[in-house]
Formats: structure tokens, sequence, C-alpha cells
């Protein structure tokens, strides 16, 4: 009887390190899953930001007055706009800002880029469209 005395103690010394391992490595993989969550999150928010940016420049160029092409042409040429979306739900910490540049007369390139985010979970996006007049 007295071989067996303390076996107990170094398999539960085992099993008390293996599962403290165990609980590590499955905090460590729940948390990089949050981040990549977040940042998943804070992606779509710069595109829906670039998307308005387009948005409100494609505004700016045919608004309010679309009906001659010479008036539109020199809008695009002065079409540089940035946009703080403080404030807004759902695009919190984002900005964006649109230019616009002539691609030939009566065709017009607005580019857009964007912004969501700071610091590990920020994220940027850009788009381009073209308009006809």
């Amino acid at each position: 009887m007295r071989k067996q005395d303390g076996f107990l103690l170094p398999v539960a010394l085992f099993i008390i390190v293996v599962m403290g391992f165990a609980s590590l490595a499955l905090w460590r993989t729940t948390s990089q899953s949050s981040i990549a969550s977040v940042q998943e999150v804070v992606t779509v928010q710069a595109l829906y930001a670039a998307e308005s940016a387009v948005q409100r420049g494609l505004s700016e160029l045919f608004y309010p007055n679309a009906n001659a092409r010479p008036p539109v042409d020199n809008r695009c040429a002065s079409l540089n706009t940035s946009i703080d979306f403080s404030g807004i739900n759902g695009l919190n910490l984002c900005t964006a800002q649109v230019q616009c540049e002539l691609a030939e007369p009566g065709l017009y390139n607005l580019s857009a880029s964007s912004q969501c985010g700071s610091g590990p979970t920020r994220a940027v996006r850009s788009l381009t469209v073209q308009a006809r007049f």
C-alpha cells in the first residue's frame, strides 16, 4: 500500500497544467476572433462612408442645375470635399474625401477615399465611379 502514496498528486498537477494551457489557447483564439469581428465592422463602415461620399459628390456635381455641360464641368474642376461623419449613427469616427476629375468633356471620374476607426482597428476604403453628362 505504501508504493501508491502520493500517486494522485502528480496526476492532478498534470491535469491542472494541461487544462491551464488549453484554457489559455481558447482565450487567445477567442480574443483574436473578436478583434477580427471588430475589424470587419469597421471595414464595412469605411465602405459605406466611401459610398456616401461618392453620392454626395454626384449630388454636388449635378445639382441644383444640370441643364448644360459647361457649368457641370466647372463644378467638377472645383469639387474637393471633405466629409466628417461624426454624430451620424453607424459612421462615427469616419471621414471621407471626394474629388472629381474631368476625363473628357461630359465624362467625370469621382474618387472617394474614407477611413474609419483608429489604431489597430482602422480601415481605409477607396471608390472610383464614372458619371456621364
